[in-house]
């Protein structure tokens, strides 16, 4: 009993002035990421965004000023720094649906674009036809390029001198450094990776569309693994070299982009003895191949097709990015549960991408090669589970075991709310599947005409995705808001 009452004298409530504080920080880039959507709606005479987008940015303006009046808390915890983020992704939607109104969507489905883009997912309620304003389509890929790693890198440089609170979004930091450091050279590190990978991306985009103004639309996306295209059959319209080459610049997205200033740095080694890395590639080639050789299988294709939509189709799947260049809901259940596997278990750890993570499904299967060891040791045999070289800590194998059970989880009581509207099993699970992974391939479930409960579910899906399960319970269990708090000073 004694115990029990020690610990909850450990357990804090989030205090709504830290939130407000750093939630006022993060508001002034919000603010800003708020010119070019405006800068957009000038340039292409589309003046009723204008007002609108001045306005969502006068308010986190204001409302970033009038939080520095707040007093600087000594110490920020965990839970408070999820609170920030998770607050990023909620209400930044809500404020893009504002500034989006005139693009004519009725305000559910507003809401949902919002959402879909904020979290790199990529589904949407539109129809096939283009939508005719370059404020709407530029405002969605923009959303994804920051909502991609922007947020929540922005996140960490906003709460870096309070190591605990930024942790959560750093997977592991080198023995023997000191943390401050290596968040702050996080920071700055992974933002120019992701600047140079856009450049790269836009460039070779405007080569394959043609335009810049699409060019730039498609390299956001597809940098951010976010997958929103511009064509209501995606990729399918561009030559096979566009095809392929947009589907590579996803795939490099989903690579953990720390190790791109590492390759640049010269330090080959460390890529070459990156575990996750090497797994991830084996995914990408296990994927393409598996689907072009079922594709084959299962339809009149040509084998150079089969291997062209094949391997996009893997590549954007295990990125978790969504473009496509064949219809989904045409391919056959064989093709769709290896989509779902692909999805399911996504890009790499530090990326854009989303799904539980090639790193953790390699901490998985070591503890369990761990564990099957230790049946056959002696009884005083001492075995920690290795990967890459080096132990795997008790945090890195918590998180890996709870998100790979939470993940499925999700989808799967998601799932249930499809199946009682009477929607086909397989279709609605790679549906749930897409959102929760934060893919947006579709198998032609998600429409306007999707009954506004099941839009829901995919919205919650889509920020459990993003945000990750863990932290989005983090932000939904009542201790963490109820209880006692430590004083803000």
């Amino acid at each position: 009993m004694e115990e029990a009452e020690g610990e909850k004298t450990l357990v804090y409530a989030i205090r709504p002035g830290v939130v407000a504080r750093y939630g006022g920080r993060l508001a002034l880039v919000l603010a800003l990421l708020c010119l070019p959507p405006l800068a957009v709606a000038l340039l292409y005479g589309e003046y009723p965004y204008v007002w609108r987008f001045a306005a969502v940015a006068l308010v986190l303006v204001l409302a970033g000023l009038g939080a520095r009046r707040l007093p600087e808390p000594e110490r920020v915890r965990r839970n408070e720094g999820y609170a920030v983020t998770g607050a990023a992704f909620l209400l930044t939607p809500v404020l893009m649906a504002f500034a989006l109104t005139p693009a004519g969507l009725a305000a559910p489905d507003l809401l949902f674009e919002t959402i879909s883009g904020v979290t790199t997912t990529g589904l949407t309620t539109l129809p096939a036809a283009q939508h005719p304003d370059a404020t709407f389509l530029f405002t969605r890929a923009f959303m994804q390029w920051y909502g991609g790693l922007g947020i929540v890198i922005l996140s960490v440089a906003l709460l870096m001198q309070h190591q605990t609170a930024a942790m959560p979004w750093i997977e592991a930091v080198p023995a023997g450094e000191n943390l401050l450091t290596t968040l702050r050279t996080h920071t700055v590190r992974v933002l120019k990776v992701y600047l140079v990978l856009t450049a790269v991306a836009v460039i070779c985009a405007r080569i394959w569309f043609g335009g810049w103004f699409e060019a730039v639309c498609h390299a956001l996306s597809a940098v951010a693994t976010g997958g929103f295209a511009f064509r209501g059959e995606s990729l399918a319209g561009l030559s096979p070299a566009g095809q392929i080459g947009m589907a590579v610049i996803a795939a490099a997205g989903a690579v953990s982009l720390p190790l791109y200033y590492r390759l640049w740095s010269g330090d080959w080694r460390t890529l070459l003895h990156s575990a996750e890395l090497r797994a991830y590639l084996v995914l990408l080639l296990l994927s393409g191949a598996l689907l072009s050789l079922l594709y084959s299988w299962t339809t009149a294709a040509s084998a150079g097709d089969s291997l062209r939509i094949g391997f996009v189709m893997g590549l954007s799947a295990q990125s978790t990015t969504g473009f496509a260049n064949t219809s989904v809901g045409a391919l056959s259940p064989a093709l769709k549960l290896v989509l779902i596997y692909s999805m399911l278990i996504g890009g790499c750890v530090g990326s854009t991408a989303g799904g539980i993570k090639v790193y953790r499904l390699l901490v998985l299967g070591r503890v369990l090669q761990n564990d099957m060891q230790r049946a056959a040791a002696g009884e005083h045999a001492v075995l920690t589970p290795r990967l890459g070289g080096n132990t795997l800590a008790e945090p890195d194998i918590r998180k890996a075991l709870l998100v790979g059970a939470l993940m499925p989880g999700t989808c799967l009581l998601s799932w249930l709310p499809f199946l009682l509207y009477g929607y086909d099993p397989l279709n609605a699970l790679f549906e749930v599947v897409s959102a929760v992974g934060t893919v947006g391939l579709s198998s032609g479930i998600t429409s306007a005409a999707l009954p506004a409960p099941l839009k829901a579910v995919l919205c919650f899906d889509m920020l459990a995705g993003r945000v990750e399960v863990l932290a989005l319970l983090s932000l939904l269990y009542p201790h963490n808001w109820f209880g006692r708090r430590e004083t803000l000073t």
